[in-house]
């Protein structure tokens, strides 16, 4: 299979492998939304509402995808692998604390020194950047690309808003920006979920 980002070599994947993409692609859904209801927020009510409503249902496909997906998944190879499934538990727990970690101190440190339009492309960074070890730690390689986009729209929303001093950016552009790398990683999860 060729991809601009091809996951692992052609094998067939387990059923852990499996789920994982489809709860995966269910949670980047479910925030695809949230970065939305960010990207409205400057935005007049009823073009936001519209919106919000198309990402809403995008997410609910999404994860009626990824329930068919995941049930589709018991007739995979099992791979026996339920030490390393617990080590690899342990690790994304880790990643994603230390995510939350950084989100925490970033929007202490922008909210006290009163940068708080900033506060949006700290978060877009702090989730790209847990993407990095998540690509390793999942063999999914299409998380580098996801995780280069989201530090991209974060850096360009932290430059953009004080050169153009319009604060909505600020919303606007990590917001769209974000729940579309978001959906985009989707449609990859669920479009490499079968065992090749």
């Amino acid at each position: 299979m060729t991809s601009i980002a091809a996951d692992r070599p052609a094998t067939v994947r387990t059923r852990a492998e499996l789920r994982g993409r489809a709860t995966g692609s269910g949670i980047l859904a479910f925030f695809a939304v949230g970065w939305t209801g960010c990207g409205i927020s400057d935005l007049p009510s009823t073009v936001g509402l519209a919106l919000l409503a198309v990402a809403g249902l995008t997410s609910v496909t999404v994860a009626a995808l990824a329930i068919r997906n995941a049930r589709r998944a018991a007739t995979a190879p099992e791979g026996g692998e339920s030490a390393r499934g617990k080590a690899t538990g342990r690790r994304f727990g880790l990643v994603v604390t230390a995510e939350w970690i950084g989100i925490f101190v970033a929007v202490r440190i922008l909210g006290a020194y009163g940068y708080t339009e900033l506060i949006p492309s700290a978060i877009a960074l702090a989730v790209g950047l847990h993407f990095f070890p998540l690509a390793r730690l999942f063999g999914v390689r299409a998380y580098h690309l996801t995780g280069t986009a989201l530090c991209l729209i974060a850096l360009a929303t932290a430059l953009l808003v004080p050169l153009t001093g319009t604060d909505a950016l600020g919303t606007t552009l990590p917001g769209f920006g974000s729940a579309l790398v978001l959906y985009a990683t989707c449609a990859h999860l669920l479009r490499t979920h079968t065992t090749r």
